[in-house]
C-alpha cells in the first residue's frame, strides 16, 4: 500500500512541487527503495507456474508492478529536466535512485513473468524511458544485470503486442545511439559488453550493436513484421548501421548470395544499396537524417516484399 501510494503521489503531484520539495521527494523515494530492498530482496520472486490467485503471489505481483511504475515516474523527462535545471548542492541524484531500483527489479523479472501483459507493458515502458534518459547507467551495469535487460529486449521485440515492440525498438534506439555518440567522442560506449548471438557458422560473441543488427534484420525480412512499426524500426536500425557498417555489408552479401534466382538477387542487392544511399543519407543521427532513413526503410520493405516471400 505504501508503494502504491508513493507511485500515485509521484505521478499526480510531483509536477506541482518546487525544487526543494522535489528534492525531498526524490530523496524519500531513494530511501524507500533501500528499505524495501533490505526487507524484501530475494523474497519477491514469481514464476509462471505460481498462481497469481494466491494472496502472497498476488501481492508480490503488485509489488513488482508498483516498483516498475515508480521508477518510470521518477525517470520521466519532465522530472529529470526540472531537477537538472534547479540542481545545486545537496540535490538528489535521480540516477542513484534509478540504479538502486534497477538493482532490485532486474533480478526479479523473468521471461516467464513478461508473459503477463500488464507487467510486460509496465516493464518495457520503464526500459524505454530509462534508456532514453540514463543510457549510461544501464551501460555500466554488471554483466549479469545487463544481459538480463538485453535478453528481455530480445523477447519483447518478438512480442505480439505492438506497443511492447515499439517500446523495445525505442529502447534499442536509445541504447545504440548512446553507443554511437560515445564512440564518436573517442570513448568506449558499450565495447565492454558482449553478447552471444547466432551467426551463419553457429554461436559467436559480438558487440551489442552487432547483436541487435542481426536480430532486427531477421525481424524485418523473415518474421511477421508490422508495417505500422516501420518508423520506429528505422530509428533503431539507423544507429545500428552506423555502428556496424562492416557487419552490415557482410550480412547483406550473405543474404544476396543465398538467392538462387538471378533477378531476385539483383533486385535485392539494389534494394539494400538504396536503403543506405537514397535521399542523401548521411552518417548523422539528427532529425532530418532520421526522417530520410524512415522513407528509405519504408521504400525498402515495400520493394522487397514485392519480389521476396517475407515470412
Amino acid at each position: 500500500m505504501i508503494l502504491k501510494f508513493v507511485v500515485d503521489f509521484v505521478d499526480g503531484q510531483a509536477v506541482f512541487l518546487d525544487a526543494k520539495e522535489t528534492s525531498a521527494l526524490v530523496s524519500f523515494c531513494l530511501r524507500l527503495l533501500q528499505i524495501y530492498s533490505s526487507h524484501n530482496i530475494g523474497r519477491v520472486m514469481l514464476s509462471l507456474s505460481s498462481s497469481l490467485h494466491s494472496d502472497s503471489q498476488a501481492e508480490k505481483y503488485k509489488d513488482l508492478r508498483a516498483l516498475l511504475r515508480l521508477l518510470t515516474n521518477i525517470c520521466s523527462k519532465d522530472l529529470v529536466g526540472f531537477l537538472t535545471d534547479s540542481s545545486g548542492e545537496g540535490s538528489p541524484d535521480i540516477a542513484e535512485v534509478i540504479y538502486v531500483g534497477l538493482d532490485i527489479v532486474t533480478p526479479l523479472i523473468s521471461l516467464d513473468l513478461l508473459k503477463y501483459p500488464k507487467l510486460s507493458r509496465d516493464y518495457f515502458v520503464l526500459m524505454s524511458h530509462l534508456l532514453e534518459v540514463y543510457p549510461e547507467k544501464v551501460a555500466h551495469l554488471n554483466r549479469d544485470a545487463f544481459a538480463r535487460i538485453i535478453g528481455s529486449l530480445d523477447f519483447g521485440l518478438r512480442n505480439q503486442d505492438s506497443d511492447v515492440v515499439e517500446r523495445c525498438l525505442a529502447a534499442v534506439n536509445a541504447l545504440v545511439s548512446y553507443h554511437f555518440k560515445e564512440r564518436l567522442g573517442g570513448r568506449g560506449g558499450l565495447n565492454s559488453q558482449l553478447m552471444e548471438s547466432e551467426g551463419s557458422n553457429g554461436k559467436l560473441q559480438e558487440s551489442i550493436s552487432g547483436h541487435f543488427l542481426r536480430l532486427l534484420l531477421q525481424l524485418l525480412l523473415f518474421e511477421d513484421f508490422r508495417m505500422e512499426l516501420a518508423g520506429s524500426a528505422a530509428d533503431a536500425l539507423l544507429p545500428l548501421l552506423l555502428c556496424e557498417q562492416e557487419l552490415y555489408q557482410r550480412l547483406v552479401l550473405e543474404l544476396v548470395e543465398k538467392q538462387q534466382n538471378p533477378t531476385v538477387k539483383s533486385r535485392l542487392a539494389t534494394a539494400f544499396h538504396n536503403l543506405t544511399s537514397s535521399n542523401n543519407l548521411t552518417s548523422s543521427l539528427d532529425r532530418p537524417n532520421r526522417q530520410r532513413f524512415r522513407k528509405n526503410l519504408r521504400t525498402f520493405l515495400a520493394d522487397v516484399s514485392s519480389f521476396m516471400q517475407i515470412k
